[in-house]
């Protein structure tokens, strides 16, 4: 089952229903809003596991 359709356009109306259905599918994540973009969208944080090892990865998305 694929929850992230790569075939369309990706824009912050698409990444927020990803990760509602993202959490739906995997309830162990934890999704959180930590500012707004200078464009006004929700820029968020996807946490996941637990224990002393901490990764951070970034991503950005940009409309035209």
């Amino acid at each position: 089952m694929s929850i992230v359709d790569t075939t369309i356009p990706y824009n912050s109306r698409v990444l927020r229903r990803d990760l509602v259905a993202l959490v739906r599918q995997f309830p162990f994540l934890n999704v959180q809003t930590i500012g707004t973009s200078i464009l006004g969208d929700n820029i968020y944080v996807v946490k996941l596991g637990r224990g002393p090892k901490q990764v951070f990865y970034s991503a950005a998305i940009h409309r035209k």
